[in-house]
């Protein structure tokens, strides 16, 4: 039995000792042993725009109470319920994300994991529909394919749902569903129905998870929504298997 992942191994806890070690802010790199500074925190995190409870993108700011849908969700709804968000994808967060992906910085999915619970209970205390009793009964995390998972050691998804479990005390299934075939990027796809296309059937749900997923609110962990539609052809195998309820926990979402 041969596992690739394990000749990443040396690189990633080489990571995991450097980022123990006293370094600087990730974003203004200014001196300190917190990822983000308290000062970036309150610049970049503190905000909570109005969004689609949905899909997560922006709304403008109205009076009123109540959580409301972009235009693109009443037309075309979604899979999913809920869609909770810790930032908008653009300068300077933007290099957070690519820090963890692309240079294994895994210190930062457990900041990551924080900003969305904060996030989570902020709604939860407020007049959004995450309330503390909705929380999902099981959290799992955006597969990634086989080659994928080969070529980068790790699933940046499931780096951070692994703390986001701890803090919201919720059972982490991270087999719960397969990437049956590599896709292209959906970042790297401008064309929406081509993304469509490579996203069928591109997620299974193993035998065994069935169980798990029947009548349960199925929680799912990304780091960056584009255009939502790698996470609605996942929820959609959700719901084929019984879900009762999604909601995804994404860190940053493209406006």
């Amino acid at each position: 039995m041969r596992f690739p992942q394990l000749r990443h191994w040396p690189q990633l806890q080489l990571a995991r000792i450097l980022e123990s070690m006293p370094s600087c802010c990730a974003l203004c790199n200014k001196s300190g042993k917190r990822i983000i500074c308290d000062g970036c925190k309150q610049h970049y995190f503190s905000d909570c725009p109005p969004r689609c409870r949905q899909c997560a993108n922006q709304l403008p700011r109205l009076h009123g109470s109540g959580p409301a849908l972009c235009g693109n969700c009443l037309k075309q709804p979604r899979a999913f319920d809920t869609t909770i968000v810790a930032c908008d994808y653009a300068a300077p967060t933007d290099q957070l994300i690519l820090a963890l992906k692309f240079g294994g910085r895994l210190a930062l999915a457990p900041m990551f994991a924080q900003m969305l619970c904060d996030v989570t209970q902020r709604q939860a205390s407020s007049t959004q529909p995450m309330l503390s009793a909705d929380l999902p009964d099981i959290l799992t995390a955006v597969p990634l394919s086989a080659q994928r998972l080969r070529q980068r050691g790790f699933n940046q998804a499931l780096e951070i749902a692994k703390p986001l479990a701890r803090m919201l005390g919720l059972n982490l299934q991270h087999g719960l569903l397969l990437r049956q075939r590599d896709t292209p990027p959906q970042s790297q796809v401008p064309e929406l129905e081509q993304r469509r296309r490579n996203l069928r059937q591109a997620f299974a749900v193993p035998p065994a998870a069935v169980q798990h997923i029947h009548g349960r609110h199925i929680g799912v962990v990304d780091d960056v929504m584009t255009s939502g539609e790698t996470l609605h052809a996942l929820a959609k195998t959700l719901r084929r298997h019984g879900a009762r309820r999604i909601t995804n926990f994404v860190f940053a979402r493209t406006p």
